[in-house]
């Protein structure tokens, strides 16, 4: 690594070329970013307090990056400058330019011989060599003399100052030490050596600063007496002469922990501890705390007698840990950590004498003698102590027969012998590998016996022998109470471990018996289901699997839910489920009664349908068969939302029910489409109680209820595509909108079904009703397009053909053609065809023309325009005198005109012919006649509103 040099000063003689603060020198080629951050960097200001120069402190200051550069400068002052000026310094600052990490630490180079003194004078000598690693020599504060300081200074001083340069190297408060440079250069060199070697090149300091404001570091120093009551709000102030340590921030616990140990060791030591931790480590790490699992995991494998606290360190760790870990080292670990289990769980049975009778709640109800129902067991109510059969204990003390004791527990003393699943379980402890004395032979939790020589050991010495049980090594990284036998979660995770080792010397299969004991262990006594990963073991996945099914299916006696939430939970986590048979009698037997007399269902009954498929269909196929009544109703509420979200085809029935009955109805053609997906799932799946096609009357019913129209009809037939599975009342549902009137303003959509059920394959199950409309419209509607398409001329003629075609049709095509005739005389704009046709239209016509006419001028706003060619027509010499020119005239003009105002009348007159003017005027005032009386004709009307 080399290093480029620079001089700063005040000078006539600069690389400025001007006299004044400037580089007096430098090593060419540094980034001129550089050369302006440590101009900023080195700026000294003497103390005031001192007026010998020679006494004035130095200042040696270190930053990792000083314009993107480690830079380390040895700041000192020197009087007054070229032109008289007092108060110049100098400053020889050296720049990596090499790779980071190698060399001496900053700190290490305090008073070093290579450090220059005052500026060149000869402008000739400006260009400075660069300085090779050789070159750069440590001072004498190394490794043997920081040692000798950190010893003769308190321990908890050295610690809490530690931790708060630990901190303060991530951004915490900076560090100010008030004692002169010296003191401070020892301890920011004894920090240093104890902080792990790369944070240490990360620790930025100032033995010296007037103002630690300016100086943008972690660790500064300023002179005893300074008054740094200005400074306490922003920095963590010490005088390590005066202060007690108690004045330092509350350190991390965790942090804490690493820093008692490296104090312990010194500055020597501690050099020793990292280069062993060095392979344990991710390169990640950062702070102290981040390093304590990593130096735990170096003391578990290279110190005879690990304390118990370590162990849970790197139990903790291990999981993240083995991605970067060796194999062998890994593998290690685990039985190490396996190995001080099995001792301490031997010694906290032994202590707590076992053999003494606790309640222990059984997995299973024990049935009652004589009345059939199931209650939970006793410890005592099958004829021996439930949790000395557990836990495998007799009269000779712990033995390791763990599961085969669980079995026991969950199968009962009655129970068979010699074979099936109890049998299987049993085979655990006779599996190829275990000992007499529990599943992996020699402990109670399958260690392997008195010497551990098959385990690997660590990467000096191998692992612990046996008896190493004793009380925590004072190499402990954490002062608390050992905390005992693994747990559930700890075993799980050293289960993930191992798979990720590939099951390397044997983890895996140690594992997995000692938590297969453990779980059911557990599980018998009414505990929660352990977190585990899949089970690879094979031996051990056919006993657990046969033995979860074997509880499913009431071996031992019905199954509460509560109980088969947590043994299928476990299962499932192990990779262990039953088959799905037995899941599905369990639903059927046990859950569909459970579903159908609660409301809402229990907890563990919703846990149940919501992740095991089997035994949702189970329960979904015993409650199809309730009456339909009933089961409407519960698919309508909770139980029905166990099987909302459900894709299996067993549930079809419940799904259905709960739709039609929840359904806002916003979108029926997809209500009902996704109805039909629903019963060709159910179908397809063999569900029970499904109605026998995709599509029948009753469903169309629900979904858009009694009295449909055409709308719904065509909607309905869009549905109904090729492939689909309908019933034969379809086809009368459908032709029932077609065969009856439409209501106003439903015609169009009359004519579209009509037009759509011609073309669909459904036309073929219409009744002869039906079919007849179809027949019928489509011979009615070619003339009734000629007719709108007609002009003046020929409007009589295609009216005619539109009469002659209309006759004798059905009811349907009769009235809807009527309403289009009438839409089209509405929209006539010539009095003498409107008059030619009023005469010669079917009475039908006339009445449908005459209301909607009345209609038209009956509103607020009324259709004035309608009114003036309407009166032009019953005075057409066409109509005039016809029957229907009066009835027109007596029954819709007159009483429309009569309560119009009078806007609306001169607006009506503005619209016809003048030579008719005097006319309407005359006819107009007869009409308006009855308004100018008073009420019951006492007099005329003096107040009639204006408009």
């Amino acid at each position: 690594m080399g290093f480029a040099q620079l001089y700063y000063t005040s000078c006539e003689h600069g690389l400025s070329g001007y006299a004044g603060y400037q580089f007096n020198a430098a090593t060419p080629g540094v980034d001129p970013r550089v050369l302006r951050e440590v101009e900023r960097f080195t700026v000294y200001e003497p103390p005031r307090s001192c007026e010998r120069v020679d006494e004035h402190p130095v200042n040696l200051c270190y930053s990792p990056d000083v314009g993107g550069a480690p830079v380390l400068s040895r700041v000192v002052s020197s009087g007054d400058d070229p032109s008289g000026r007092p108060g110049n310094y100098f400053a020889h600052s050296l720049v990596a330019v090499g790779p980071e990490g190698s060399g001496p630490l900053p700190a290490e180079l305090w008073e070093a011989d290579f450090w220059a003194e005052e500026p060149v004078g000869d402008p000739g000598l400006s260009e400075l060599p660069e300085l090779s690693g050789l070159e750069v020599g440590p001072g004498p504060l190394d490794r043997r003399r920081t040692d000798a300081w950190v010893r003769s200074r308190p321990a908890e001083v050295v610690t809490r100052l530690l931790l708060a340069a630990d901190d303060a190297v991530d951004d915490s408060r900076p560090l100010v030490l008030v004692a002169d440079s010296a003191s401070v250069a020892h301890w920011v060199a004894a920090l240093s050596h104890l902080l792990p070697p790369r944070r240490a090149r990360l620790l930025s300091f100032a033995t010296y600063c007037g103002n630690p404001d300016e100086a943008l570091v972690q660790v500064v120093g300023v002179p005893p007496g300074s008054d740094t009551a200005l400074w306490r709000n922003r920095f963590t102030v010490y005088d390590p002469e005066e202060d007690p340590p108690d004045v330092l921030p509350a350190p991390d616990p965790r942090a804490r922990a690493v820093a008692d140990r490296l104090v312990r060791l010194g500055t020597r030591r501690a050099a020793v501890l990292w280069r062993r931790a060095r392979p344990y480590a991710s390169g990640r790490e950062g702070a102290l705390a981040d390093w304590l699992p990593v130096l735990a995991a170096a003391s578990l494998l290279d110190e005879d007698a690990p304390a118990r606290e370590d162990l849970r360190e790197v139990r903790e760790w291990l999981s993240e840990a083995v991605e970067w870990l060796a194999p062998e080292d890994a593998a290690a670990l685990v039985h190490r950590i396996l190995d001080a289990d099995a001792e301490a769980s031997g010694e906290a049975r032994a202590g707590a004498g076992l053999r003494g009778r606790r309640p222990v709640r059984n997995l299973v109800g024990a049935v009652e003698a004589g009345s059939g129902r199931t209650a939970y067991a006793t410890p005592h109510s099958q004829g021996g102590d439930v949790l000395d059969r557990v836990l495998g204990e007799g009269a000779g003390g712990p033995s390791g027969a763990g599961v085969r004791a669980a079995a026991a527990a969950f199968g009962g003393a009655a129970g068979p012998s010699g074979g099936g699943p109890r049998a299987a379980v049993t085979a655990l402890d006779t599996a190829p590998g275990a000992g007499s004395d529990g599943p992996c032979g020699g402990g109670p939790d399958g260690a392997s016996g008195g010497g551990r020589g098959g385990v690997p050991g660590g990467r000096r010495g191998g692992t612990a022998g046996g008896g190493r049980g004793g009380p925590p090594s004072a190499t402990g990284l954490l002062a608390e109470p050992p905390s005992g036998v693994l747990d559930p979660a700890d075993l799980a995770e050293l289960q993930r471990v191992a798979h990720r080792l590939g099951g390397a010397a044997g983890t895996t299969e140690r594992l997995e018996r000692v938590m297969v004991r453990r779980s059911l262990d557990d599980i018998a006594a009414g505990g929660g289901a352990p977190a585990v990963a899949p089970m690879r073991t094979e031996s051990v996945r056919e006993v657990a699997r046969d033995r979860v099914a074997a509880l499913l299916d009431g071996e031992c006696g019905e199954l509460a839910p509560d109980r088969a939430v947590v043994l299928l939970r476990w299962a499932r986590a192990s990779g262990l489920l039953p088959p799905e048979e037995s899941l599905e009698r369990y639903g059927g037997g046990v859950l569909a009664p459970l579903l159908a007399a609660s409301h809402p269902p229990a907890p563990e009954a919703r846990a149940l349908v919501a992740a095991h498929p089997g035994v949702r269909r189970g329960a979904a196929s015993h409650l199809a068969a309730l009456p339909r009544e009933r089961l409407s109703a519960l698919a309508a509420g909770p139980v029905g939302a166990l099987f909302a979200d459900d894709r299996d085809g067993s549930s079809a029935l419940l799904r259905e029910l709960r739709l039609l009955a929840t359904d806002n109805r916003s979108d029926p053609p997809g209500l009902l489409s996704y109805l039909v997906s629903v019963r060709r799932e159910g179908r397809a799946a063999g569900a029970a109680g499904l109605a026998a096609h995709d599509v029948d009357e009753d469903l169309l019913t629900d979904v858009w209820g009694p009295g449909h129209g055409p709308r719904a009809a065509l909607l309905a037939l869009r549905v109904l595509r090729p492939g689909v599975l309908v019933a034969p009342g379809v086809g009368g549902w459908v032709a029932e909108a077609m065969t009856a009137p439409p209501e106003a303003g439903q015609e169009r959509t009359w004519r579209e079904l009509v037009d759509e059920v011609s073309r669909h394959w459904l036309r073929a199950r219409l009744p002869e009703s039906g079919r007849r409309v179809v027949v019928e419209w489509s011979e009615v509607r070619p003339s009734l397009v000629a007719l709108r398409a007609a002009g003046g001329e020929r409007a009589h003629e295609r009216l005619a053909a539109v009469y002659a075609a209309v006759r004798g049709t059905h009811p349907a095509v009769e009235e809807v053609a009527w309403r289009l005739v009438v839409r089209v005389l509405l929209g006539c704009c010539q009095c003498s065809l409107l008059a030619e046709a009023l005469r010669d239209c079917p009475a039908e016509v006339f009445e449908a023309y005459r209301e909607a006419v009345a209609a038209r001028l009956a509103d607020d706003r009324p259709d004035t325009a309608t009114a003036a060619l309407v009166y032009l027509a019953t005075r057409h010499r066409i109509l005039a005198g016809h029957g229907r020119a009066g009835r027109l005239d007596a029954s819709v003009l007159a009483p429309a005109v009569g309560g119009w105002r009078r806007r609306h009348l001169a607006r009506m007159r503005r619209q016809l012919p003048r030579e008719s003017a005097a006319g309407f005027d005359e006819w107009a005032q007869r009409s308006r006649e009855p308004r100018r009386r008073r009420f019951l004709g006492l007099g005329p009307r003096t107040d009639e509103r204006r408009s």
